[in-house]
């Protein structure tokens, strides 16, 4: 690292406890403090994009996984969005690259079934038109 570059401390680094003979552990989102705003924010958003999919049942695991990843993903956006508006030093790179992913993520999952948003009125209009 060169000598004035500027190092961002993030805070404390997640360490997983160690299982012993010097392996570690694998971290999922089950093993966090379920507590943190930042864990809420995202079960939170996965959750919305799930219900908007028609729930679980109607999704295969890989899209499952990429809700997931999107919702993680859009949360550590929100940090570092919102770090940068306070005045703290953030790598816009880091930002850039996070919203790149999080855009491949959503070409992944699909958006939400569209609605039908067509007035009840008009609807049965042009159906009964059809049927004469």
């Amino acid at each position: 690292m060169l000598a004035d570059s500027a190092q961002i401390d993030l805070g404390s680094e997640p360490a997983a406890p160690s299982k012993g003979g010097g392996k570690t552990r694998l971290l999922t989102l089950d093993s966090l403090d379920r507590r943190t705003r930042g864990y809420q924010m995202a079960a939170e958003f996965r959750d919305e994009l799930i219900r908007e999919r028609g729930g679980e049942a109607n999704l295969d695991a890989m899209r499952l996984r990429f809700i997931e990843d999107f919702a993680v993903t859009s949360a550590m956006i929100q940090d570092a969005q919102v770090r940068w508006l306070a005045g703290d030093p953030v790598d816009p790179g880091i930002i850039a690259t996070l919203l790149n992913t999080r855009r491949r993520d959503a070409e992944m999952i699909g958006g939400p079934q569209p609605r039908d948003v067509t007035p009840t009125s008009l609807r049965d209009r042009l159906l009964q038109g059809n049927a004469a």
